[in-house]
This record gives C-alpha cells, structure tokens and sequence, in this order.
C-alpha cells in the first residue's frame, strides 16, 4: 500500500539563532513526525550551526545571508522557489507578508499570535491583525492571549503551547534560594532595573541576568554606581550555555510589563526551578499560585515572596519539586502532537476549498 505524501512544511525562522520563535521552530522542525512531513526551514550564516544534527533529524537546512540589504531577498526566495505545502510563519517579517499575499489562494499560510493583543501602540496592532487576516490558520501560545485576541480583534483561535525540551541530564531538586536568575531582552518593557531592585534588597543572594537589549549600557552604569556586587550581567549567551545557567539556578524573576507566554519559566521548571513573575497585564497558564511558583502584581510584593521562600525552607524544596512535575504536560515530545494535528487540518481545509 502506498504511503500518503507527506506534508510539505516549511518553518519561517532561524533555527540557529536565539529568539522566541527561532527556538519555537527549531523545537518543531526536531520533534515533529517525519514520517508526516518533510520539513524545512532556515539558519543563519553568521552563526555556527550542526548541520549534521539536522540531517540526522531529517530536516533540511536553508542558508539565509545575514546582510542587511540580502536578508530579505534570501528568505523570499527561499520561500518562493521551495514550493512549500504549508508555510509557518511566526516571525512576521516584510518577506512572510509579501510571500502571503501573492501566493494565498494557492499555498496554505499559518501564523501564531505571542503577544497580549492591546500591548502595542494601535499602530502595531494594526499591522498585526492584517498579517493574521492573510493567513489560513492562526493560534495563540497561550489562555490569556487567546482572550486578548477575542477581546481586542473579535478573533477565535485555538491555544497551541509552546513546549520545553526533556531535560538533558540529571537535574535535582532545589534545597534552598541562594542564586536568583532573569532572562530576556534587556529593554523597557522588561523592567531589567526592577532586578537591582531585587539585589539591593538580597545583597546575600547571587543574581544572573541573561540578555542584551538598548538598556544594557544603562544597567551597567547603575550597577557600577550603586556598586551593587551580587549581579552577573552574561549578555546574549547560546542556548546551551542559557540551561546550564537554569540548572545552576534555585528561583527565576520575571518582571516584563507584558509577556506572551514565557518559555523560559517552562525551561526553569524542567530543571527544578520555580518562578516569581509581576502579572500586571498577563497570567502564566502553568503556574499555579502558591504551587509551583507565583504571580505577584507589584515589586514589593516579588521580594515578600522571596523572603518568604528565604525563611520557609521546606515550603520552598516543595514549591521546586511541583515546578518540575507540572510543568512535564508541556514538554514538546507530548505537545508536538497537537501542532501536527494542526497542521494537517489547515493544510485539509485550504485543500477542500482550493
């Protein structure tokens, strides 16, 4: 009997440069089926990349140039020559826009909402929700940006999560809090000065921030001028190096404005690692309260938290062991399954009409 022809997919990102969606795809061009789908996608020439991991894998590799004024002819033709069944495209780039509009009614075109609709000046929303609007299937990562989109846009979508990898060795759980770790863009809407906050209130505690942005010159001059001693600053760091850092680590701070649904939290918890985040204007789906970390609304309230993990030992060795056991339901060996089912259905759909 003749197997059915697999899926075309190609995956609209660098799988060999750090970022959200980098990652993301990397995650589903390893793991997704390659019985059901011949996959594609990119790497960056300015960055090392193991291309024979990948062909191992089975996933085909595309060089994209990273020059400024070759970037985007590289991606688009990638896309244009490749004669792709199905396109994902979470990055939104001008290349995923164009690619869009001149080939919609004949190729099946898929994107991801990762961000609380309405955190955006209305010019940004704007063109986000015209990206979506070309697009055959769209998902939100998370419960509390599907609302935001349903609210905000009028726009259902169903919640595909983003996974975390199984561990890569052995990890243990947490004892007590002694090292603190932050990851992210160092940008405003990060709130990395809310960190040194932190440090200067738990000058016992070793703090790691992982990141570079604009504000990195900023944090230095702070730090240098409070002469705050208990804060590594790593700057952008391979993924590798980001997990042996988690794995080292006893509590993960998060004190962005607006996240989508923060993958770094998942990691943390695959290594026994809780989380503290201010949830002003956005909810974690797999944190219980109290459980396996916790929500805070304000600064003052983060360090109460953590002086309450600080003087309750046991509740803490507790809180570290929930971390990595609820967080096992997210891992991309079980999630991978529904982001295939997905793309089939689309691909399905778009076919019928086509």
């Amino acid at each position: 009997m003749k197997s059915p022809k697999k899926i075309k997919l190609f995956l609209g990102a660098y799988v060999n440069f750090p970022n959200a969606q980098n990652i993301n795809c990397d995650n589903i061009a390893r793991y997704i089926d390659k019985d059901k789908f011949e996959v594609h996608t990119m790497y960056s020439d300015k960055l090392p990349i193991d291309k024979e991991k990948y062909k191992a894998l089975g996933v085909r590799l595309h060089r994209l140039i990273h020059h400024r004024f070759i970037w985007y002819w590289c991606k688009l033709f990638t896309m244009l020559f490749g004669n792709y069944d199905v396109y994902y495209l979470p990055k939104m780039e001008q290349a995923d826009r164009h690619i869009a509009r001149l080939m919609r009614g004949r190729k099946t075109f898929v994107a991801s909402i990762e961000g609380v609709v309405g955190e955006q000046i209305r010019e940004t929303d704007i063109a986000a929700r015209s990206y979506f609007d070309q697009m055959d299937g769209v998902f939100s990562i998370s419960k509390c940006i599907q609302n935001s989109a349903e609210k905000i846009w009028n726009m259902k979508t169903p919640v595909l999560y983003l996974g975390a990898d199984p561990p890569k060795d052995l990890c243990e759980r947490k004892e007590n809090v002694r090292r603190i770790i932050w990851v992210g863009s160092i940008i405003d809407r990060k709130r990395p000065d809310l960190m040194l906050e932190i440090a200067k209130a738990f000058p016992t505690l070793s703090i790691t921030m992982i990141g570079d942005g604009d504000r990195i010159s900023t944090i230095k001059e702070q730090i240098s001028g409070n002469i705050i001693q208990n804060v590594e600053l790593t700057g952008r760091i391979p993924n590798e190096e980001v997990y042996s850092k988690l794995k080292t680590a006893d509590l993960l701070l998060m004190t962005s404005e607006y996240e989508g649904l923060p993958k770094v939290i998942q990691e943390a918890a695959v290594c026994f690692v809780p989380s503290i985040y201010i949830g002003e204007h956005y909810t974690v789906d797999f944190i219980e309260d109290g459980v396996n970390g916790y929500k805070v609304l304000s600064l003052d309230e983060m360090k109460e938290k953590i002086r309450y993990l600080l003087d309750n030992p046991s509740e803490f060795q507790d809180m570290s062991k929930a971390a990595n056991e609820l967080i096992q339901p997210y891992l991309w060996p079980t999630l991978i399954k529904e982001y295939e089912d997905y793309f089939i259905k689309i691909y399905a759909e778009k076919s019928e009409r086509v």
